[in-house]
């Protein structure tokens, strides 16, 4: 392909790409068998030909492009390149502490993405690689070219400086079975991050998430099943008590998640999960539990709480162990509801308490699929588009006047408190770095409410998540392998670091 089709296949103009009858039909039984692919491997094999059909591939090899500089990106691949040849570890060093980070000259863009059904330019994903390379050649440098010193403040500073991936899992009710879809196709390709937040149905996912060990978790998913009776409108009718949902709920929970903290969690999977819960009070704020935060609260509680939409259920007393392991009322008195509604996707967060810089997002909250929709870039600009964000931006604002003119009058207390959710729904982000989001066809009322009719359409929801993760993967693998080599690296070095210190105390006190 020559530059300027590469150039016209970056602005979407297909037109500069003729296919044959023949190459035509080729892609179109292609892209079947993508759909129906049984696993990832199968998956990628047919994106790899049908790369090589569509030209695409060709695309991949040419540097020369409007999206990042490739120039740069060469030149710094060159330099590491010929460090690492000639063993020249000072120079190698000195290169890499000129900074590191994963959007480097444009690299990190989302359309980089778009234009091939597997991977991007090969220019980027070899210098990813190489990079990935480098570090571990620091690692294994010997002392008399890289002392130990040198080793572990290199590192520490990179992982301090490059950050590191999260995935969030939004509130979306009976749709959970989407993420479960997500978080086991990233945990198949050894790609599921270390730090995990969840808000709502969400929220679930994370607490299995982090309370099962990676034996445990490994095809925990695909056959894990919630009870949806509590949520059958005819019952909730004749109940009339929101009760009645809160009882179904906590036994639910309960059987998924036992009374361990966060803190024991942590200890136990060595993941960081955390999930949202927004106060029933007005003039509080919305809290992420996590074990930084929150140790000794048991994930149980934070679960029942971020599952407690106002006026489906009643708000929740979380609950904390205290030294002896006893069971006891966390902030007594204070109340709380449903993560999703304040803080569905709790980036500024994440950011703050682990040093996460970029965001994978499983996306199944009916609000949050319109906006993540708009940011697909193989969707170009529409008047229809620009409408409906004028309509959303709208729509917040009539919100927040009414809400000023019923705060004046001193009245319709419930409208408020219902007018301030609707508002804190709309004034949310619902978009991440990498967006993995539910196609609108399977959002339906009773699938909200856990109806499905049988297994068979919980399986299609479940595979939509495998479905819509697989052409994400190789994205996600690019924007993660230098960040979860540096964490390799440096555990490496700190492993050893206490090692020899621990033969250093045995030498000078010998046990007599």
């Amino acid at each position: 392909m020559n530059q300027s089709v590469a150039r016209g296949a970056e602005r979407g103009n297909t037109k500069t790409i003729m296919f044959n009858p023949l190459a035509s039909k080729k892609l179109a039984r292609i892209e079947k068998a993508m759909l129906d692919a049984a696993n990832y491997n199968e998956w990628r094999s047919l994106a790899m030909e049908h790369d090589v059909i569509s030209r695409a591939e060709q695309w991949k090899a040419c540097n020369d492009s409007g999206l990042f500089d490739s120039n740069q990106i060469m030149t710094r691949y060159r330099r590491l390149k010929d460090c690492m040849d000639k063993d020249d570890y000072e120079e190698l060093l000195f290169t890499l502490n000129e900074g590191i980070h994963g959007n480097m000259a444009g690299m990190g863009s989302a359309q980089l993405y778009s234009h091939a059904r597997f991977g991007t330019k090969k220019l980027i994903a070899e210098f990813v690689e190489l990079i990935a390379s480098a570090l571990h050649r620091v690692v294994d440098a010997p002392d008399a070219e890289i002392s130990r010193e040198q080793k572990l403040n290199f590192f520490r500073r990179a992982s301090h400086c490059y950050g590191r991936s999260s995935l969030s899992l939004s509130g979306g009710a009976g749709l959970i079975y989407f993420h479960h879809g997500v978080v086991d196709a990233l945990f198949d390709a050894d790609l599921l991050p270390k730090v995990i937040s969840g808000a709502s149905a969400g929220s679930w996912v994370s607490a299995q998430i982090g309370t099962l060990k990676d034996d445990e978790l490994r095809a925990h998913f695909k056959n894990k099943r919630y009870d949806g009776r509590f949520f059958k409108a005819a019952e909730l009718l004749r109940a009339r008590s929101s009760s009645v949902v809160a009882s179904a709920r906590d036994d639910m929970i309960d059987s998924f998640v036992g009374d361990m903290t966060f803190e024991e969690a942590y200890e136990h999977t060595g993941r960081h999960i955390n999930i949202s819960i927004a106060p029933h009070e007005k003039h509080q704020n919305s809290r992420l539990m996590n074990a930084m935060t929150s140790p000794n609260v048991t994930i149980r509680s934070a679960v029942k709480a971020s599952s407690s939409p106002s006026g489906l259920a009643p708000p929740v007393q979380l609950e904390a162990k205290d030294s002896r392991g006893r069971l006891k009322a966390y902030l007594p008195g204070r109340l709380w509801v449903d993560g999703s509604t304040a803080e569905d996707l709790p980036f500024k967060k994440l950011s703050r308490l682990y040093g996460v810089n970029h965001y994978i997002v499983s996306m199944i909250n009916p609000a949050g699929l319109l906006y993540t929709m708009e940011l697909n870039p193989k969707y170009q600009e529409t008047l229809f588009r620009s409408l409906k964000r004028v309509y959303f931006t709208a729509l917040k604002e009539s919100v927040r006047n009414i809400r000023r003119w019923t705060g004046d009058q001193a009245m319709l207390g419930p409208l408020d408190f219902a007018l301030g959710g609707f508002y804190q729904i709309l004034d949310q982000s619902y978009v991440g770095d990498i967006n993995i989001s539910l196609d609108l066809k399977h959002l339906r009322l009773r699938k909200l409410l856990y109806q499905y009719r049988n297994d068979d359409e919980i399986q299609e929801v479940y595979r939509a998540g495998l479905t819509a993760t697989w052409p994400k993967l190789e994205q996600v693998r690019m924007a993660s392998l230098i960040g979860k080599e540096i964490d390799v690296c440096l555990e490496k070095l700190e492993v050893e670091a206490i090692q020899r210190d621990g033969a250093r105390l045995a030498f000078n006190h010998p046990i007599l």
